[in-house]
């Protein structure tokens, strides 16, 4: 028999307004997710250039707005790095501005002046030197934070005795269970098979996830990130000028609520993933 006590907390759950609902600061990508809580493991995948890390950055930017803690595992990029795709986050300021200095101008080195301060009293954490399952899992237990982040899977140090596929179903079991463990949110980014290159139609399916099927059978959602003006890159191209800066997240996975397409923006020059209605494309 199921314990009454955990009956009346799930009847308050369906009927009172969760105020810890997942808020990833896009609108329909939320109402699709309302049924996400601490526990889950959310993964990301894309090609490439599709805006892993950006995709990532964006939430987390929105996430840290409300003034939730985070918690971010950067395996790719430096925290130096990280902190500058923040700025331009935050304060639209293009990367390609940033990293050639002498196009800044005094409104712009004031303006990112502010960001870092404000970026330093943020309820964030950034670690770009844990590789292993163990040592995510020890910083999370140190930390406590509400969101975890970890961008990518597959630069996670594995056993080299063991095959790759079953090394990466093994992270992902570990995962989940910290997520459970520690009562949060995970993230994690991971890249797909170059094999949908090879398709006509090169919208990302959750067969695409690379070296372990397993990845989304663990996962409780799996968002995958399509932009057509990437394979489209000519700008004489009719398809191309219709879809440049439009992005596809495509919840190829919902365990708790409906599969669809979310139509959101991206901002090439400042990497960041916007609302239609936030940005005049045009």
């Amino acid at each position: 028999m199921i314990d009454k006590e955990i009956l009346d907390k799930t009847f308050k759950q369906i009927t009172e307004e969760n105020r810890n609902a997942l808020a990833t600061g896009f609108q329909d990508l939320d109402i699709l997710l309302s049924g996400v809580e601490k526990g889950n493991l959310i993964t990301i995948g894309a090609r490439p250039a599709m805006g892993k890390t950006a995709f990532i950055l964006s939430i987390m930017s929105n996430l840290l707005k409300q003034n939730k803690k985070c918690l971010l595992f950067s395996l790719e990029m430096s925290t130096s790095q990280i902190i500058k795709r923040l700025i331009a986050i935050l304060g639209e300021i293009g990367l390609i501005t940033m990293n050639h200095n002498k196009l800044l101008d005094d409104s712009q080195k004031s303006k990112i002046e502010y960001i870092l301060t404000a970026i330093s009293y943020l309820n964030l954490t950034i670690c770009d030197d844990i590789y292993t399952i163990e040592g995510i899992r020890n910083k999370i237990a140190e930390e406590r934070p509400e969101y975890v982040f970890i961008d990518y899977l597959q630069l996670m140090e594995t056993p080299r005795k063991k095959q790759r596929s079953e090394a990466i179903t093994n992270i992902m079991l570990d995962l989940k269970q910290i997520a459970k463990e520690n009562n949060c949110i995970i993230f994690i980014s991971s890249q797909l098979s170059r094999a949908l290159e090879s398709r006509c139609d090169k919208r990302p399916m959750l067969s695409d996830l690379r070296e372990s099927g397993d990845i989304e059978n663990i996962s409780d959602v799996v968002l995958l990130i399509y932009r057509d003006e990437y394979y489209k890159a000519c700008v004489d191209d009719e398809d191309y000028a219709l879809n440049k800066g439009k992005a596809e997240i495509i919840v190829a996975k919902n365990k708790m609520g409906a599969t669809a397409i979310i139509e959101l923006l991206f901002r090439s020059p400042i990497a960041k993933f916007l609302e239609p209605i936030q940005y005049d494309l045009f």
